[in-house]
């Protein structure tokens, strides 16, 4: 199985993603950090395989699990292991195109997820130095004698 998923330019000064892919593995990158891993293989009619959450981004799954169940195609199945961050799948050799265009579709939305939480945390970090900030302002006017 190849997925084929558009490349856009990040918005942020953050590392661009890039996608690998040969027959049997594709790879979702973020700068030098790998992702998320799919193996997958044709076995008879069926292709079966496994995605799996690369360390640190194990978090994902969860969220992952729920794209999945808001409208996976019908020959797609999974079955998911929270304990390693993994989940098997198997589907139709038939759907092919079809689930191929699915996880691309939730790649797409995982990798917006993640674009999401880095501009959050820069917020969140500016929030707290302005709010350090203030707090320095008010304790030196609380100092000043005033005439």
């Amino acid at each position: 199985m190849s997925l084929a998923l558009p490349i856009s330019n990040l918005e942020i000064a953050s590392p661009a993603w890039t996608v690998t892919s040969t027959p049997e593995l594709i790879r979702f990158n973020l700068g030098q950090q790998e992702i998320l891993k799919i193996f997958s293989q044709p076995i008879a009619n069926k292709m079966q395989g496994m995605c799996r959450f690369e360390r640190g981004f194990e978090k994902l799954l969860p969220l992952f699990r729920g794209l999945i169940l808001l409208g996976k195609p019908s020959s797609l199945s999974l079955i998911y292991d929270f304990d390693r961050a993994q989940a098997f799948f198997t589907f139709s050799q038939s759907e092919s195109q079809e689930v191929e265009r699915f996880f691309n579709s939730v790649i797409e939305l995982l990798k917006k997820e993640l674009k999401f939480k880095q501009i959050l945390e820069k917020v969140i970090e500016n929030n707290r130095r302005f709010q350090a900030e203030q707090a320095l302002l008010q304790a030196s006017l609380h100092r000043v004698t005033w005439d």
